[in-house]
């Protein structure tokens, strides 16, 4: 998922508007669709780029080619005033948007508050440009597959709890109201997790080498040759900070360079660009030879927090220990500050609704507005909630932990599932594979209401079901695509994790909508049926 940061694509995409793509192989794709690629112009830096396919071509190779273009640019991007970009080949082809036929399945403007998850925390241990952007992905998708799995755990459990606050509170703080000690060790063990996530994927890393009297390997960093006990001429290592937060990370080399590099401490405020010197230290120790390893550079605004000598004897005693102990350190301030912010909240919430309470009496509405105004207020209210739970309220009863929705439900199962394979064979018949899912669940739910699947419910079932066949598709296909790509196995982990956890998501984002607007049309279906025959109102098993 994607942050849209420019006005090139309005109105189709605006500014703040989040979009998903997935990988796919470049025959697949067609003038009109809009992909993502990694743009020729803005090395060392990698801009990811979204616009549309205006044409394609192919060279004297018989490669394929693309001419790209924005909707609201007047030029193609490989024509006009500005710098042209090459005609993009596969190499930089990233994937194509999730679309509705050309339209791009958006979620409008919410980019806004992303902008500090996408600037900020998938770049909070990025300060420098060596990696690219596929492990950031690896970051979040555990992320986006947990906030479903609570989503999930929310509808499914627990069995007693029968309002869908009683499910939230139960399942998030417990039985009673805000119990510290599980609170505590549950925030401290999501932090720690958090964090180590983030520095196992978002790290920095060059290699590094000297010799100590002989010649050394080729590397990133090349000290040269250095005697016994002699210091190597500082060389300038570039850190780089493009988060929208100031930073605080170490620099420490690993493998046989652990104990040559000196380690450093620094601070870089956002969007700073610094050249920390680093130097090869050997001692009176060292051994002739050449040695190899990398410097590995790790940062957090978190750690703004810890002074800089604590900082240091932590990274002179042990480079990646520092980062785990930091990373506790700082789970367990974020904890502190989480849970009094919770107690905060509950106590102003307990205050405000015996405030409420008493000014309910002391002074009642009619004393600032007119009775007749309060009358219509009232009767405005109590006619847009009769309506909503005549028309829409249902489906926030469909509760999967009832049992006996469980016995009414899975005991006849085999229809939903007849009705939701029938539609498999869109997904090769259609192109665009979100615009067969749309359809293909569209049929599904039209299919099962002919099998005599004519409760609601079946019709919530028989929709996620054929989500979930057709999310289960395209995640294949998606994955398959990644590995037949050249990747190596940590962006091909994170490529692949994160494209599932988008089809989870948009999976949690679908089925209400889509259940609802198949209820809709099954609604008006059944309505035109009951008035032609009347008969029909009186058949049973039928509520929709």
């Amino acid at each position: 998922m994607d942050l849209v940061t420019s006005d090139s694509m309005t109105p189709t995409l605006m500014e703040g508007d989040v979009v998903a793509w997935t990988p796919t192989n470049i025959e697949d794709v067609k003038v009109g669709d809009v992909i993502v690629f990694k743009s020729y112009l803005h090395w060392p830096d990698e801009k990811i780029v979204v616009h549309r396919v205006s044409d394609i071509r192919h060279n004297s190779k018989g490669e394929i080619l693309f001419e790209t273009k924005g909707d609201n640019n007047k030029w193609t991007d490989q024509a006009g005033p500005h710098i042209p970009e090459p005609f993009i080949r596969e190499d930089h082809l990233m994937g194509k948007v999730l679309s509705i036929g050309q339209v791009p399945l958006k979620i409008p403007f919410i980019g806004y508050i992303g902008v500090w998850v996408n600037q900020g925390l998938n770049l909070i241990s990025q300060p420098s440009s060596s990696k690219g952007s596929l492990d950031y992905i690896g970051i979040f998708a555990p992320l986006t597959i947990s906030i479903v799995i609570l989503v999930v755990l929310i509808f499914l459990l627990p069995e007693k709890a029968k309002t869908f606050k009683e499910k939230i509170r139960l399942n998030i703080i417990g039985r009673k109201p805000l119990n510290m000690k599980r609170t505590l060790v549950s925030f401290f063990v999501a932090y720690i997790v958090f964090l180590t996530v983030i520095h196992c994927f978002a790290f920095d890393s060059i290699t590094t080498s000297v010799g100590i009297n002989e010649n050394s390997e080729d590397s990133g960093l090349d000290f040269g040759k250095i005697g016994i006990g002699v210091e190597s001429t500082p060389k300038d290592l570039p850190l780089i900070n493009p988060s929208v937060m100031p930073v605080k990370g170490i620099v420490f080399a690993n493998e046989d360079m652990s104990g040559f590099v000196e380690r450093k401490v620094f601070v870089l405020d956002r969007g700073n660009t610094s050249l920390a010197p680093i130097r090869a230290i050997s001692s009176n120790q060292s051994k002739n030879g050449s040695y190899f390893g990398n410097i590995m550079v790790y940062s957090s605004p978190f750690w703004l927090i810890f002074p800089d000598e604590f900082m240091q004897s932590l990274v002179n005693w042990h480079g990646e220990s520092t980062v785990f102990i930091l990373d506790i350190l700082s789970a367990l301030i974020l904890t502190t500050l989480t849970v009094v912010s919770l107690i905060s909240i509950t106590y102003a919430g307990d205050k405000y609704i015996i405030w409420s309470i008493n000014r309910s009496w002391q002074h009642p509405s009619r004393l600032f507005f007119k009775k007749k105004t309060v009358d219509k207020v009232i009767r405005a209210k109590k006619n847009v909630k009769r309506n909503f739970k005549r028309n829409i309220g249902w489906i926030t009863k469909v509760d999967f932990s009832e049992n006996k929705f469980k016995e009414e439900m899975f005991s006849s199962i085999g229809k939903p599932i007849i009705a939701a394979l029938i539609i498999l064979p869109l997904f090769f018949l259609l192109e665009d594979q979100m615009f067969a899912m749309f359809i293909a669940v569209l049929i599904a739910g039209f299919f099962a209401y002919l099998i005599s699947c004519k409760l609601r419910n079946k019709i919530v079932l028989t929709v996620l079901i054929s989500l979930i066949v057709g999310i289960s598709y395209m995640t294949v296909t998606s994955n398959i695509t990644i590995l037949s790509q050249e990747h190596e196995m940590v962006d091909l982990m994170a490529l692949s994790l994160g494209t599932i956890g988008v089809f989870l998501l948009v999976l949690s984002i679908l089925l209400i909508p889509l259940s609802l607007a198949i209820w809709a049309i099954l609604h008006f279906i059944r309505n035109v049926k009951e008035q032609k025959d009347p008969l029909l109102s009186l058949e049973g098993r039928c509520d929709l």
